[in-house]
């Protein structure tokens, strides 16, 4: 998470979905970023603007007022990640290096539920608790590169993010079963409502932020 009262940005941080690339670029561009560890890193919108409310209620720097962005990853690939993630790279819950998906999956662990029991999902991170968007651009993971030089030349930020914090094991040595596609899918039928919404809320928000800087 990070916020720029210069720029009037906040880059709010999903997992998985090249949040320390972008942190790496924006963090001399921001003068609050947040609490340290993942819990910190990763604070929802939502709770930003609670926890930073003082902010927020200063005349001239209102939520509204701030460009509000992240990414979000197709959540197949998401959760995809998150497995070749645990099981390659040095991190505090790291997987088997033998286990399949399948068990993972079974397994049903912090990745799958959150603490309440509800799907463990990316919609938290930007969605309010009636479920309405509270980010103006959403960038689709897979767009990264086309449109992340635009919101940062919207924002008169000349940067280019490196890849940073990458799954050790790639794409092509890891991969969801063909049985479990639909159960995995159907876990995250919330989280793929809102992705599909991302080009909807994405012209908007662009839009909003280009007339912001006209």
């Amino acid at each position: 998470m990070l916020i720029s009262v210069k720029h009037k940005f906040l880059f709010v941080a999903n997992t998985k979905a090249a949040s320390t690339s972008i942190e790496a670029i924006l963090a001399d561009h921001a003068e609050i970023s947040s609490p340290p560890g993942p819990k910190g890193k990763h604070l929802p919108l939502a709770k930003i603007r609670q926890d930073f409310k003082a902010l927020f209620d200063t005349p001239g720097k209102e939520f509204d007022s701030f460009f509000r962005f992240g990414v979000m990853r197709d959540p197949l690939d998401w959760i995809l990640s998150w497995f070749r993630y645990r099981k390659g790279n040095q991190v505090e819950a790291p997987l088997p290096p033998d286990m399949s998906f399948a068990e993972f999956w079974q397994a049903a662990d912090w990745n799958v539920f959150d603490h309440t029991g509800k799907p463990y999902s990316q919609g938290r991170i930007f969605l309010d608790a009636s479920g309405n968007p509270l980010a103006d651009v959403i960038i689709p993971y897979h767009q990264l590169d086309a449109m992340l030089p635009q919101v940062l030349s919207a924002l008169g930020i000349s940067a280019t993010a490196p890849r940073l914090n990458v799954s050790v094991i790639g794409r092509e040595a890891a991969s969801i079963p063909a049985d479990l596609r639909d159960a995995v899918r159907t876990h995250y039928a919330a989280d793929f409502a809102l992705y599909d919404q991302l080009d909807t809320i994405n012209a908007a928000g662009m839009a909003r932020l280009r007339q912001r800087n006209a």
